[in-house]
C-alpha cells in the first residue's frame, strides 16, 4: 500500500478508499478469528500501522496494546519490541508526547544493545525523530535523522531513502523558520 509523508512526518495513503478497505476487511478478520495466538498476534502487528495510517488512532492503540500483550504471553520478545515500537508511534500521533518520547528512548537503546533488535534501529530512530520533530524538537530529530540516514546505506532497499531525505529536508527548513521566526 503506497503511502507519502504529510508536514508533520505522518504516513498519508496514496488511495485513502483502497486502504479504507482493506483495514475494514483486516479488522473483520481480526474480530472472528479463533485462530491460534502466534497467528492472531501476526495479524495485529501487520494490521496496526495501516490502521493507524487510516487515522484510527484509537482502535491503533487498542491493536498495538493487544499485540503487546500477546506477546508477553508467548514470551517473544521480539513481538513485544515491535508491538511497543507501534505503540510508541500511536502515542505520537496522540500527542502524547510525555509518554512517546521515553518508550522510544528506550527502544532505541534496546536496538542498539540487543542483537536481535538491530535491525529495527533505522525505523526505531526513524520514528523517534518524527516523534521529536512534531514536538518542534529539531535539532534532537535532525540528530536522530542522521543517524538513520546512516543506517540506510547499510541496509538496503529495507530501509526507506525517501522518507528518511524527507525527513531530514523538512527539519533542516524547520529549524531555519524556528531560527529566524
Amino acid at each position: 500500500m503506497g503511502s507519502t509523508f504529510d508536514e508533520r512526518l505522518r504516513e498519508v495513503p496514496a488511495d485513502r478508499p483502497a486502504l479504507e478497505r482493506e483495514v475494514d476487511r483486516l479488522v473483520g478478520e481480526i474480530a472472528t478469528a479463533r485462530s491460534q495466538p502466534v497467528q492472531l498476534l501476526a495479524m495485529l502487528q501487520s494490521a496496526t500501522p495501516l490502521i493507524l495510517m487510516a487515522g484510527r488512532v484509537d482502535e491503533a492503540r487498542r491493536t498495538a496494546s493487544a499485540a503487546i500483550a500477546i506477546a508477553e504471553l508467548l514470551e517473544d520478545v521480539h513481538a513485544g519490541f515491535l508491538g511497543q515500537l507501534q505503540l510508541a508511534k500511536v502515542l505520537r500521533w496522540e500527542s502524547r508526547f510525555a509518554l512517546a518520547t521515553p518508550l522510544f528512548d528506550r527502544l532505541i537503546a534496546q536496538a542498539r544493545s540487543v542483537a536481535a533488535f538491530g535491525p529495527h534501529l533505522y525505523q526505531a530512530l526513524f520514528e523517534a525523530g518524527a516523534n521529536l520533530f512534531e514536538q518542534g524538537r529539531y535539532r534532537e530529530a535532525a540528530r536522530f535523522f542522521r543517524e538513520a540516514q546512516s543506517l540506510k546505506r547499510f541496509e538496503g532497499p529495507a530501509a526507506d531513502a525517501r522518507a528518511i531525505d524527507e525527513a531530514v529536508r523538512l527539519t533542516a527548513e524547520r529549524s531555519r523558520e524556528a531560527q529566524s521566526g
